[in-house]
């Protein structure tokens, strides 16, 4: 079976003064040319996208129709596009939606991986510049005193990724019955005794806790506990999806199927309400033990979201260490290494210490005539 040729479906950003790529700029919020630096507003997409060439007419993403299950495109299927810049052929995962081209560095975006019914509900654009990493990199790891030497240098970090992660955001409440057994515990001095009373009680509650924007990453290849560690976000700075704010970095499309997620999202939920209503009855008795209880997820429903995410890698001894930045509000996260000989004199001297406390003691017991 021959490939299928997509480049119809090839969405790029020109400059209409020179002609060259145009990129989206964190820090300027807006789209700026690589050749000239003309700047210019994010559009709204009503004003400048060509929907009678791709699948925007579709209203939107439709979570239930890939609840079971996400379609994938084997070797066979895989389509190719030809870069419209310089014709060469561009082959893309079936879950990139955001690329650039290996030969002339054109900014494509592939619109058939976010438009129609795979189409996002909403992005958050990226707000941290590339060229500002070092600044919070400084600020993780200035207290890590452990760390080999000159690890966070720069030329150690050329391989710097910026890429729209894609994530739902559940919604839904949990309804739970609970059943305690809580004690009430209270002294008083009778004469020369102390009483203790222990008052034991059945204790039943009922109610709902309703959740909002509960995020879980949607891509396979992207470790999840990496993804948990780098929020949160500001939910309140989602804007409507629009292709321009990917332009210039690398964007996913979901690949997890939804059930998976679903059951993810509903425990998240259930842990944090169970939590909540244990603190509310802890506060009105000396102890509390939950004997039972029963829970139900109701109103659950989720939005399509791209989040912005740095990527890179440091190399230390053989080893690769991962990071990964919010995009949003520069919180790092990754794997730090350890050097040896730092760790040996760091314990050495939280050692000694102790050593030098006691030592003092018994000189000034000796100069004193303190009795030891």
């Amino acid at each position: 079976m021959d490939p299928i040729n997509n480049s119809q479906f090839i969405k790029e950003q020109k400059c209409p003064n020179c002609g060259g790529t145009v990129r989206f700029v964190p820090e300027k919020g807006k789209l700026v040319c690589e050749f000239c630096d003309t700047e210019f507003e994010i559009k709204s997409e009503s004003t400048n996208y060509d929907h009678s060439s791709d699948l925007t007419t579709i209203n939107g993403f439709d979570f239930r129709k890939f609840y079971e299950g996400v379609p994938k495109d084997d070797s066979q299927s895989l389509p190719i596009y030809y870069c419209k810049s310089c014709g060469a052929e561009v082959i893309a995962a079936s879950e990139e939606a955001s690329l650039t081209c290996p030969y002339c560095s054109n900014k494509i975006v592939l619109s058939d991986k976010v438009a129609g019914n795979m189409r996002p509900n909403g992005i958050i654009p990226f707000k941290i510049a590339k060229a500002d990493l070092k600044k919070h990199l400084d600020k993780f790891y200035e207290d890590k005193k452990l760390l080999p030497k000159n690890f966070f240098s720069e030329s150690k970090m050329e391989m710097v990724t910026g890429v729209y992660v894609p994530f739902w955001l559940f919604n839904g409440t949990i309804y739970g019955k609970y059943n305690y057994t809580g004690k009430k515990v209270s002294s008083h001095v009778s004469g020369d005794l102390r009483i203790t009373e222990t008052e034991t009680y059945d204790v039943f509650r009922s109610g709902g806790v309703a959740f909002k924007d509960i995020p879980l990453d949607a891509s396979e290849k992207i470790d999840d506990a990496l993804m948990d560690s780098i929020l949160p976000y500001d939910f309140s700075e989602v804007k409507d999806f629009n292709y321009q704010y990917l332009a210039g970095f690398a964007a996913d499309r979901f690949d997890v199927p939804g059930r998976s997620l679903q059951e993810r999202a509903q425990k998240r939920m259930e842990l944090t309400a169970k939590n909540i209503v244990n603190a509310k009855v802890s506060l009105q008795y000396t102890s509390i033990a939950l004997n039972n209880y029963t829970l139900q997820a109701n109103d659950i429903d989720v939005r399509y979201i791209l989040l912005p995410v740095y990527f890179f890698s440091i190399k230390s001894s053989d080893t690769d260490y991962k990071f990964a930045v919010n995009g949003q509000t520069g919180k790092v996260v990754g794997e730090l290494p350890i050097d040896e000989k730092a760790s040996r004199h760091y314990m050495l001297k939280k050692a000694a210490i102790p050593a030098a406390v006691v030592a003092l003691y018994y000189i000034l017991s000796y100069f004193l005539g303190w009795r030891v």
